[in-house]
């Protein structure tokens, strides 16, 4: 890797780790085109990896206002989740599929920031759970998933669950793919290149927490939400 490239890893990495820092999903989101430009070893294992630290920082941070109940409710849903996402990619069309559950997210959160009012039950948190799981393994995009299925969270709250949720199905994802040969000297090379733009972001996260944990939160976590699951279809679509 060339200076010019590793300056532009390390700064696009701290842009993204400053967005999941404060609100609590985006690094993938906003530095994973800019860095699978670079070099696409840097997806899905390393990406994946930098969010793990940044996540950690919730859990630390932000663990004791997670929202329990829905943390376990969430977990019940998320073995259903996997399996069915196992399935959906042994079966089914994988770009298809990634349309389809991208779609699906583009258009709740959109429907969400319109004003239209969905009652979170322990049913949803069990499907939220689940949903979680399945755009992991199906399309790659947690996040977005979750931040429409957990949106009403208070900010904290939100941060803490999703790091109770998110570190395990993380390390779950880079085992899974260092079984299948997708996880080696490469990639963990590539991890270090991301670790001071994570350092960066957890540093800038902590200015920038104050000003979206206002009436902006909610907003912030749709908006990322809806732009997540439209750059999963135009990615398949172009």
């Amino acid at each position: 890797m060339g200076p010019w490239e590793a300056i532009v890893v390390v700064a696009i990495t701290a842009v993204g780790a400053t967005v999941h820092a404060s609100v609590g999903l985006g690094l993938g989101l906003v530095a994973g085109p800019v860095l699978l430009a670079v070099d696409p070893g840097f997806l899905p294992g390393p990406a994946i990896l930098a969010t793990l630290l940044v996540t950690a920082r919730h859990l630390i941070a932000d663990g004791p206002h997670a929202d329990r109940r829905t943390v376990g409710r969430a977990f019940v849903g998320v073995p259903v989740g996997l399996a069915l996402g196992l399935l959906i990619v042994a079966a089914a069309d994988e770009s298809a599929m990634r349309i389809v559950i991208g779609s699906i997210i583009v258009i709740a959160a959109a429907l969400l920031l319109l004003g239209v009012h969905v009652e979170r039950t322990p049913r949803t948190d069990v499907a939220g759970g689940g949903a979680f799981a399945l755009s992991l393994i199906a399309a790659g995009i947690p996040g977005p998933a979750a931040a429409v299925a957990f949106h009403d969270l208070p900010p904290a709250e939100y941060r803490g669950t999703m790091g109770y949720i998110g570190i395990p199905a993380s390390v779950l994802s880079v085992g899974l793919l260092a079984v299948a040969g997708e996880f080696g000297a490469h990639e963990l090379e590539l991890t270090a290149w991301l670790l001071p733009g994570v350092v960066i972001g957890l540093v800038a996260g902590r200015h920038v927490r104050p000003l979206v944990d206002t009436a902006w939160f909610r907003p912030a976590v749709l908006w990322l939400a809806l732009t997540g699951g439209a750059v999963v279809v135009i990615r398949q679509l172009v």
